[in-house]
């Protein structure tokens, strides 16, 4: 068996790679309690950099101040001061040669830490499955949210919009939509989850419809110079 593939370039969107060794989004809540990224953080990212993989996903980075936080001490792109605080993370990785990619996460029913608010939102009132976290500071049944009206859509949408911008000015290669493992975009897509009447429910092109949105928004708001991808069913996508 021979791993030349591994070792061969390829391009994506722009960007030129050396390898296809990628660092998968892993949620670790390292980050400061402001939100803003830490001095261990930079050393984590920096080291797979240094270790030779072409391209490092961060973990999920929330993107507004309001219903969008996963988990207390987990880092986000909601203001300049998130901004300021990745720029030297995505410097340390870039400096070696690697590409980074910043994942955009909102939460939405499955929080379990948020600073912003005690409430949790989702496209019905209606509470995930399973238990809370307990390695990530949670405990105990998730709460049931609020059923999101259309103006809760629309923050979305501008949420992580605003987000990938800021995530551009930090100088990140790229974003990707987190669209899996019970975040709110995948509790858009999940049948038993989203017992919407609206354009937002019912059908699996109902379902879709956010997902969609925010993917050109998002697009059409960064263009077409950094990448634009989805994490969804559990493997991420990399798209130009």
């Amino acid at each position: 068996m021979t791993y030349d593939q591994l070792f061969s370039t390829f391009r994506l969107g722009n960007h030129s790679l050396d390898s296809r060794f990628v660092v998968a989004p892993m949620t670790r809540i390292s980050g400061e309690k402001d939100g803003r990224a830490s001095e261990v953080m930079k050393h984590y990212y920096e080291r797979y950099a240094k270790g030779g993989f072409s391209i490092v996903i961060s973990e999920g980075i929330y993107p507004d101040e309001s219903y969008s936080q996963g988990y207390l001490g987990q880092p986000g792109l909601a203001n300049d001061a998130q901004v300021q605080s990745w720029k030297p993370v995505v410097e340390a990785v870039r400096n070696h040669g690697a590409k980074f990619i910043a994942q955009l996460m909102h939460a939405g029913g499955q929080s379990q830490g948020n600073t912003f608010t005690d409430e949790t939102i989702a496209p019905s009132d209606i509470a995930p499955k399973g238990e809370q976290l307990g390695f990530y500071g949670g405990s105990g049944p998730f709460q049931t949210p609020k059923a999101m009206t259309k103006d809760d859509i629309t923050d979305v949408k501008d949420a992580f919009v605003q987000s990938a911008l800021r995530a551009k000015e930090a100088g990140f290669d790229g974003v990707e939509l987190h669209g899996a493992n019970g975040y709110l975009l995948d509790q858009f897509l999940t049948d038993y989850l989203n017992k919407r009447e609206d354009e937002y429910g019912g059908s699996v092109e109902k379902r879709l419809r956010l997902l969609l949105e925010v993917i050109e928004k998002v697009r059409s708001a960064v263009g077409e110079d950094i990448v634009v991808g989805i994490l969804s069913d559990q493997s991420s996508r990399l798209c130009s």
